[in-house]
């Protein structure tokens, strides 16, 4: 009976060192093992907090891809589009991937790694932003996780309760179709060491992935034989980050959607985008697919727009 959710909630637990909670819920699991039923659990454990402070999180992952940026009408566009959405959705942090244009943030917004999260001005980037007014920055690493694909991470306290931290990542994965060239398996190994680097004073950062992961579910996989590959569900890929103790457990994300790609044959056939945490209940928190249907101005010749998801999770 308990051995799912009970010994999965009994990790995060002992980690955060809440002991009334600890004992709490070991009694729930010996009343299990005595056939005497508890309430059912419907939701992925929260991570436990006692921090005072903001009670809820809302992020945004988008690619619009560089096409779009070489061409007019779409620049355009997705540049006013951008800005209409950092100011106006009640977001704490959004990640664009290949922002490939001069852009002018908003007031109260400030942004890392554009320009230069791998490589130089022909590279990959992975642009950052996030809240001034919410968010006060403390640490934060642009680079490379694969070749010539960027990730961009900061870790953030709160502005009115500096107890609260947050560590934002921003990815973009290479292509994992096939599978034995070791491209994901590199990807993940640089990200989980760069997030461990910026965390090790924490036994339980609150973490959220804002990523193109360039993979698909398993389920979407297996209904197509071209899309097989390096097939991740949401608890696999955050487990594979050191980040998620059991990848059985779905971690509280946005729905797998079907966002890429605009220009392709038939178009939007492709998961890939996803926003994932270790942290939020319930499990399947309010989630939003932005740019759904796609707009005109982003359905030119060669495009390779992709569709937007936006998440708000909670943070007790």
């Amino acid at each position: 009976f308990c051995l799912s959710w009970c010994e999965h909630y009994l990790y995060i637990i002992r980690l955060s060192g809440r002991l009334k909670m600890f004992m709490s819920t070991l009694a729930l699991c010996l009343l299990g093992t005595l056939g005497l039923s508890p309430l059912a659990v419907v939701a992925a454990p929260a991570m436990p907090g006692s921090v005072a402070g903001p009670q809820s999180l809302t992020v945004m992952q988008w690619n619009p891809h560089w096409q779009c940026w070489s061409n007019k009408e779409c620049a355009a566009h997705a540049a006013a589009a951008l800005t209409t959405l950092l100011t106006t959705k009640d977001l704490d942090f959004a990640n664009v991937i290949e922002l490939e244009a001069p852009y002018a943030v908003p007031d109260g917004w400030a942004a890392l790694g554009a320009y230069q999260s791998c490589g130089d001005s022909y590279g990959d980037w992975d642009t950052l932003f996030y809240n001034t007014k919410r968010w006060s920055l403390i640490s934060n690493e642009s680079g490379c996780m694969y070749t010539d694909r960027s990730f961009t991470l900061g870790v953030f306290s709160s502005v009115t309760t500096p107890a609260r931290t947050v560590v934002p990542v921003g990815a973009h994965f290479p292509q994992t179709l096939n599978a034995s060239d070791g491209a994901y398996d590199q990807s993940v190994a640089t990200l989980a060491a760069a997030i461990k680097k910026h965390t090790a004073d924490w036994a339980t950062p609150q973490v959220v992935l804002m990523a193109d992961t360039n993979t698909e579910g398993p389920a979407a996989a297996a209904s197509s034989p071209s899309h097989h590959g390096v097939n991740k569900t949401n608890g696999e890929l955050l487990h594979d980050l050191g980040l998620w103790p059991n990848p059985t457990v779905n971690p509280p994300s946005a729905p797998l959607f079907k966002g890429c790609c605009g220009g392709e044959v038939p178009p939007f056939a492709w998961e890939g985008d996803r926003i994932v945490a270790n942290f939020g209940a319930p499990p399947t928190p309010v989630a939003t697919i932005l740019f759904d249907p796609a707009p005109a101005w982003a359905t030119f010749n060669n495009s390779e727009f992709h569709k937007g998801v936006m998440l708000q999770l909670s943070l007790d």
